[in-house]
């Protein structure tokens, strides 16, 4: 606990000394996709427990081609938030750790080259027995949390040199599900630590600060700016409801893995749809073996039930009182509002053979007007779509790489930049 309070008092004086030095505004990144595949799914040795196949990141969804940046870059995006997963890095030798950050470094030049700012969010998988983001938390003076911030400071050594209104370093993605911890390792604390030996060592790169409840903006209330520079964004994530926003994923809370139907507006909407669907699929995946528990289909009934008739009722009044929150968050903490960043915000795609979640498009576009409205800067989560499942991609499938013109749509950029 004194190595604790002795960081903290260190991480104060460095924030001082960072506002008084720094004159540098942070960049402006206003309309973003994520390219979440190309530095954050390292393939897993199936030898050795742990351990990654070399080179980690591999196979097609590691890679885009100029044609694909040179087409996003053409309907509007104007920055990349680039997830990168810590593990890889942290599991090999030192000088296998310096190629990997030379190949991420030529990415982020590639993207800056192509007319992208680029946010490198570290991005700890929340699955990893070793570097999942509570067990780098788990302690301060822990050799996990430890090795975890000399690896952002090596990205911050490298980082440093790009063009500083086109770069900016994410200290961790989601780092816990609290909103809120009584214990040492709570977020808010561990955070100015991370905060504090990066900006040492880059006095000029923007870094970007996130909350707890896996990044939401419910725990804003417990971030303070007034300790941070004028070179430090926020990014949260906006999944709401999360009903509608992952129904039908695999990876998904039971039972909203197995439904599908739930429709935005909730105002209205006819709920023997939801139900018809959801029995459609939960049919399907027993016909594909899919283990699917037998008070699936009456847990589904109640969770269609509270998204219908539960307040809020789900309409673009709801998405907008959300986002009227996060505006007078912004304004109390005195900061300008496109240091806001909604770093990720989707919808998933249905499983094959079921039709379009109706409203999935609207959505995306009350979000992204929401967001612009006051001010906040945005990434839609995800390019690609899932592996093995259509998730929240941007492109309809990952072999013909082609994009949604509805979705570009929705986001108000350009649809004749698509046929470039």
């Amino acid at each position: 606990m004194k190595r604790l309070c002795s960081l903290a008092l260190l991480a104060v004086l460095l924030f001082g000394a960072a506002t008084a030095t720094l004159a540098a505004d942070a960049p402006a990144f206003r309309r973003g996709i994520n390219l979440a595949r190309l530095h954050s799914l390292p393939m897993d040795d199936p030898e050795v427990p742990g351990a990654f196949l070399w080179p980690p990141f591999q196979g097609p969804l590691a890679r885009i081609d100029d044609a694909e940046l040179h087409r996003l870059r053409a309907v509007g995006f104007d920055f990349v938030r680039l997830p990168v997963a810590p593990a890889p890095f942290l599991a090999v030798t030192e000088a296998e750790r310096r190629l990997l950050i030379d190949a991420l470094y030529d990415t982020v030049r590639r993207l800056q080259a192509a007319g992208f700012g680029v946010l490198v969010d570290a991005h700890p998988n929340h699955f990893d027995p070793n570097w999942s983001a509570p067990r780098i938390l788990a302690d301060a003076d822990g050799a996990a949390f430890r090795a975890y911030g000399e690896w952002l400071k090596q990205l911050a050594r490298y980082l440093r040199d790009l063009p500083a209104d086109k770069t900016a370093l994410g200290l961790m993605n989601e780092p816990q599900e609290d909103c809120r911890l009584t214990t040492a390792n709570e977020w808010t604390r561990m955070q100015p630590l991370l905060y504090a030996a990066v900006r040492e060592i880059a006095p000029d790169l923007a870094l970007v600060l996130t909350t707890g409840c896996w990044s939401s903006p419910d725990a804003l209330p417990h971030l303070e700016m007034e300790p941070y520079d004028a070179n430090t964004l926020v990014d949260v994530h906006y999944y709401r409801p999360y009903p509608f926003t992952h129904q039908g994923l695999p990876f998904a809370n039971a039972p909203l893995r197995h439904m599908s139907g739930l429709a935005y507006p909730g105002v209205g909407a006819d709920k023997a749809v939801a139900l018809a669907r959801t029995k459609q699929l939960i049919a399907a995946r027993q016909r594909a073996g899919v283990d699917v528990p037998g008070d699936t289909l009456k847990q589904a009934r109640g969770v269609i039930a509270n998204y219908y008739d539960d307040p809020p009722l789900v309409d673009d009044a709801y998405v907008q009182g959300h986002f009227a929150a996060m505006r007078q968050w912004v304004d109390a903490q005195k900061i300008a509002p496109s240091r806001l960043i909604i770093g990720e915000f989707g919808v998933a795609r249905q499983p094959e053979g079921l039709p379009e979640i109706p409203g999935r498009i609207l959505w995306l576009e009350h979000v992204r007007k929401a967001a612009e409205a006051n001010g906040f800067g945005w990434a839609l989560w995800d390019y690609n779509a899932g592996d093995g499942y259509p998730g929240f991609g941007l492109v309809f499938d990952n072999e013909s790489r082609k994009i949604d013109p509805d979705v570009i749509q929705a986001l108000g950029l350009d649809r004749s930049g698509l046929h470039n």
